[in-house]
């Protein structure tokens, strides 16, 4: 069972609303051609998914939440919607929590059941093509777009000490947990054109306040 203890928040961090959401996008999202550079002020059409560090099945009498921890990090407790078991490939589970609908992957099919409530923390992260590339595989999928407005756009360079350099090259993480990088590290953008999408990852602040009817097109290019 989770234990709900009191938390401070961490950098940029804070209890927010739903469509106030801060998710990470990985640089290499733009080499492989999954996502434009956004721009601050830019309106996009986004799905999420959420990778658990933590999740356990509780009761349902837990109230569903979704508090941003800080940096892209969240507590969350949700109820399973949907799980599509795939044949070779992770099976995608949906979750909601409130108004707010992401997906998890899983390697266990057994993990996740339809109906029961899991809390624990996670990081939102820019859906990563495992739900809108294939959406039309999916039986009865439900509605996991969100018309945002990008408020803020902060880049997180990748600390030297996690970048191993060798002679064919070099190899690093796609992103860091909070703790692994300071507010040193961290630099606010108007925009992610001309960056080298190279030893970095980004933090993106989103507003979905009064878009709900507003025609965006889907912001995934693939």
């Amino acid at each position: 069972m989770v234990t709900w203890a009191s938390r401070s928040s961490a950098a940029f961090g804070g209890s927010v609303n739903l469509m106030n959401l801060t998710a990470v996008f990985e640089s290499w999202h733009i080499g492989d051609g999954n996502y434009p550079p956004f721009n601050k002020g830019q309106l996009v059409n986004l799905s999420f998914e959420l990778e658990p560090r933590r999740f356990e099945a509780v009761s349902l009498s837990n109230p569903e939440c979704f508090e941003h921890l800080g940096n892209g990090d969240y507590r969350c407790c949700g109820t399973v919607q949907k799980v599509y078991e795939g044949q070779d490939q992770d099976t995608v589970v949906i979750f909601q929590t409130g108004d707010f609908r992401f997906y998890v992957m899983s390697e266990q099919s057994e993990r996740y059941e339809q109906g029961r409530r899991y809390c624990g923390e996670g990081t939102l992260l820019l859906d990563h093509y495992y739900w809108v590339e294939f959406l039309e595989s999916y039986e009865l999928p439900p509605n996991l777009f969100y018309n945002l407005k990008v408020s803020r756009i902060l880049r997180v360079e990748i600390p030297e000490s996690f970048v191993a350099r060798h002679e064919k090259g070099k190899s690093l993480p796609t992103r860091l947990l909070p703790q692994d990088y300071s507010a040193s590290q961290v630099e606010e953008l108007d925009t992610m054109q001309g960056q080298s999408f190279d030893e970095e990852f980004y933090l993106i602040v989103f507003d979905g306040s009064g878009l709900e009817e507003c025609n965006i097109p889907r912001t995934f290019l693939s």
